[in-house]
């Protein structure tokens, strides 16, 4: 019999964007595993390579987190069901990201769940769940995840992310590029 997590990874593996579907899964999950008090003082901007790198308010916090690293790293991995994070990277100071001249990204954060998915977004999210044997109630919460994820990149194309060049995803980082993560990863080999 096939774990949850091996059957979440295969499943992943299929979809286009899988990566970035995990990474997006750790920024989604730190302010969770963090709490609130933690989550207000930084925030996760981008995922790579197995690095999930958060921004902090000053040093005093960045050192605060790392002494916690490998405990933060299994409780992300534990929440999100899978094994991708390998190590945590603290950028101390400067300017809280933030989006369009926003101060606090955090105070819409659940706009993102308004918005409504074209018809043949939601058949693609169907379909790549059309080949797959999961019991019933996997499947379903599988395509609310999904369905979910593609409500947050649209939220965040239409809040002023910069959008990948190469596959469109926003770019959740300080300074933007024309390419995202993963994407200049795959080019680079």
């Amino acid at each position: 019999m096939k774990t949850i997590a091996t059957v979440l990874d295969q499943a992943l593996k299929r979809l286009p964007n899988a990566k970035k579907i995990k990474g997006q899964m750790m920024i989604d999950a730190w302010p969770h595993v963090v709490g609130g008090q933690i989550a207000k003082k930084t925030m996760a901007v981008s995922f790579e390579n197995g690095i999930l790198f958060v921004w902090v308010k000053d040093s005093v916090w960045a050192q605060h987190l790392a002494l916690q690293k490998k405990q933060i790293i299994a409780q992300l991995n534990r929440y999100a069901k899978t094994r991708a994070l390998t190590d945590l990277r603290f950028q101390a100071g400067g300017k809280r990201p933030s989006l369009s001249g926003e101060n606090q990204p955090e105070e819409a954060a659940e706009n993102w769940r308004l918005n409504k998915l074209d018809e043949e977004t939601l058949k693609r999210i169907n379909q790549a769940f059309s080949e797959t044997e999961l019991p019933a109630d996997l499947e379903d919460t599988m395509k609310s995840f999904f369905t979910a994820q593609q409500q947050r990149i649209r939220w965040y194309l239409k809040q002023g992310y910069t959008p990948c060049v190469k596959c469109g995803m926003p770019q959740v980082v300080v300074r933007p590029e024309k390419t995202c993560f993963c994407c200049k990863n795959e080019d680079n080999g």
